[in-house]
């Protein structure tokens, strides 16, 4: 699967907090079941990149999932996609759910974990937060089925947002090596996670579609009540 090749844009490229209906109406007639769409936007004066899946039977629901999935350091959306798309694809189409792959910017995300996070200004939990408001508005979103899966930096990532968001953020499956150590930053009190250490620990450089399909269908089991 090559990212260049399905990659397409929509006409949306700015996030604009007040959408309209017709706009809503328009933006979701403009995407296909089974394609991969990229947009821009610019909030709090950044250009931001995000790339996302739309399932397979997309239309016939009154709402979906999202599953938004976080790239490691020094790695984009696409990088994901690339590695692990083809099972993201599969479990997306089957659950009839959309997945959301967002860039940090430089590759980095401001998890405020570690010694650089006193100095990091990003906002990328205010960012992911906008994400989720855009996909509700514009894709048809279920509010109570938002959910976040990230691998190492994004792993942490997901820890931080959970720890920000706890009503928006449904459940998430952090692939990082130590629950404990994201405990000592935020211990979360609420929400489901995905324990996915025995994975990580292993010494492989690409995790396998078992331990995807067992992260991503927690997820789906955890909607809001």
């Amino acid at each position: 699967m090559f990212l260049t090749n399905i990659i397409q844009k929509p006409v949306v490229l700015a996030f604009i907090f007040s959408i309209a209906q017709v706009a809503v109406k328009a933006q979701e007639n403009a995407v296909q079941p089974k394609n991969y769409y990229s947009s821009d936007f610019e909030i709090d004066g950044i250009s931001r990149v995000i790339s996302f899946y739309i399932p397979r039977g997309y239309g016939k629901n009154d709402t979906y999932p999202v599953v938004f999935v976080l790239h490691g350091e020094n790695e984009t959306g696409k990088t994901v996609v690339k590695r692990y798309g083809d099972y993201f694809e599969r479990l997306a189409d089957s659950a009839a759910s959309i997945v959301v792959y967002p860039d940090g910017v430089n590759g980095h995300w401001n998890t405020k974990m570690g010694k650089k996070a006193a100095a990091d200004t990003i906002n990328d939990a205010g960012f992911i937060n906008i994400m989720i408001d855009y996909f509700v508005q514009q894709y048809k979103g279920d509010p109570g089925r938002i959910f976040a899966m990230g691998f190492g930096d994004g792993g942490q990532m997901v820890w931080r947002l959970a720890c920000n968001s706890p009503k928006r953020v449904i459940a998430i499956a952090p692939f990082i090596a130590s629950i404990a150590d994201a405990q000592k930053s935020c211990a979360l009190d609420s929400i489901p996670f995905f324990n996915a250490e025995k994975y990580v620990r292993q010494p492989t450089g690409k995790f396998g579609y078992q331990p995807i399909s067992d992260a991503f269908n927690f997820l789906l089991e955890h909607a809001a009540r």
